[in-house]
């Protein structure tokens, strides 16, 4: 990228360039004078002009935006945000306190080499602030955490172990923006990059993978991409002098399917200081995700950015589900013969009370009863589609090529996903009125819970 300031240069009146501290896909960060504070500050520019891609505007105010809003002592502090016209340009800026230290890109480079316990150290640091980011309403995602963008406070000679700074969000999105508008664009830096990114999506997950790679840059002095790899997964352990320990909790962050990392920071930290055992971790993995019911003919497929479930009309060979359907079509039909020969054989002798009480019992029947009975006696002969992605969840379900229910909603709003014991699932989706959909009513209850954690699952990480 061309640089678009010169050492020497005044911007604004107020910041003087003193040299580039580095450069990236959103714009060339200077190091710079503050004139009427005298502080040292970075200086991120971006020309309108030299710029070849539009959607880097979008990155560049969406990295204003949020620094404005984060307040971490790991975090430089954001200044301020402007921009400059002038004749055959326009330059925007995002001025941010300047972090003391040095890149641990630049650490390497000159010859350090950290042990464990310094790595450990720093994951420790880098983690608490992926807990604070992680925090947020909505989430923050760095989608860019490599050894260009943590800098290190102190000198490698000396016995302090430093404070750890994370700079550069220049690829942050809000899990907010990446799910209501589906945004997928791919940012990131090779090697450091979190297989889902290359697809354009990013969860909380997303910024531990970068951490991992980030750790082995340090215990190997090499690019993660330079490593080998072994079903699609990096090779590290002969490459590297760690603990069992430290090398069971890298394999977890950097498994190639998020779904199979640390859900969180937060879990991550705890068991990388020991709170809590790894094997219990993974234990509880195993427990709590059901696995996939013996002879189901449900049809499951998953990826970083969807989630498809459909359910075919298997039920039609299930005894139980037609035994029960039938009851349930008897029964209704007894009900209704009985309703309309007493209201109409006595309703010349009902009072008012009475009649108001039939009306009501009526509607009741019709709005409540009746969808729960019309649930169950079309569960065996419909088919049901569930497909979940950043912009929504859709659940449809159909009958011959009729389709009697088709819903969508935001996948913000979806309040919960139960399923209790002989009842449909239900999902509950709340924005200013409360609407749930029901299905699946004659499933087993192993494919019910199957169904509802797989789709809790997918919602969490969305959300």
């Amino acid at each position: 990228m061309e640089l678009i300031h010169q050492p020497g240069d005044i911007i604004q009146q107020r910041y003087r360039i003193l040299e580039i501290l580095g450069q990236g896909g959103v714009g060339i960060t200077y190091a710079s004078e503050d004139l009427e504070s005298g502080d040292r500050v970075a200086l991120k520019a971006l020309s309108f002009r030299r710029m070849s891609d539009w959607k880097k505007i979008e990155l560049f105010e969406r990295e204003a935006k949020i620094l404005s809003q984060l307040y971490h002592l790991a975090i430089p502090r954001y200044l301020d945000y402007f921009q400059v016209d002038t004749g055959s340009d326009r330059f925007f800026y995002i001025a941010q306190q300047l972090a003391p230290g040095k890149s641990l890109a630049t650490l390497i480079e000159n010859g350090w080499q950290p042990q464990e316990k310094q790595v450990r150290h720093i994951a420790i640091q880098v983690l608490e602030i992926l807990i604070y980011l992680q925090s947020l309403k909505p989430p923050v995602i760095h989608r860019d955490i490599k050894p260009q963008n943590i800098i290190l406070n102190f000198s490698p000679t000396a016995k302090d172990r430093g404070d750890i700074f994370l700079v550069d969000f220049g690829a942050v999105q809000d899990t907010y923006h990446n799910t209501v508008t589906g945004g997928s664009t791919v940012v990131g830096t090779y090697g450091y990059m979190a297989p889902e990114q290359f697809r354009g999506q990013a969860v909380l997950a997303t910024d531990l993978y970068g951490l991992g790679t980030t750790l082995l840059f340090l215990l190997t002095g090499k690019s993660p991409a330079d490593l080998p790899q072994r079903h699609l997964k990096i090779d590290f352990r002969p490459h590297v002098r760690i603990s069992p320990d430290f090398a069971n909790w890298l394999d977890i962050i950097l498994e190639p399917v998020s779904d199979d990392r640390f859900p969180s920071a937060n879990l991550a930290l705890a068991v990388l200081r020991g709170e809590k055992q790894i094997q219990d971790v993974i234990s509880h993995f195993s427990l709590t995700k059901p696995q996939r019911p013996k002879n189901s003919s449900i049809i499951f497929h998953k990826t970083e950015a969807e989630l498809t479930i459909e359910i075919p009309p298997k039920q039609l060979r299930n005894y139980a589900s037609w035994f029960i359907s039938i009851i349930l079509l008897i029964g209704n039909g007894f009900f209704l013969l009985t309703f309309w020969v007493l209201f109409f054989e006595y309703l010349s002798f009902l009072n008012l009370f009475g009649f108001i009480f039939m009306c009501f019992f009526l509607l009741t029947y019709l709005f409540l009863i009746l969808p729960r009975i019309a649930d169950y006696v079309l569960s065996p002969i419909s088919k049901t589609r569930i497909k979940i992605n950043q912009n929504g969840f859709w659940l449809k379900r159909w009958l011959l090529g009729w389709s009697f229910q088709n819903c969508h909603e935001y996948v913000l709003d979806i309040n919960d996903v139960i399923a209790k014991p002989m009842q449909p699932i239900t999902v509950s989706a709340f924005n200013k009125t409360l609407r749930k959909y029901r299905f699946a009513s004659l499933l087993s209850t192993s494919e019910k819970k199957w169904i509802v954690w797989e789709i809790r699952a997918f919602l969490d990480k969305l959300s």
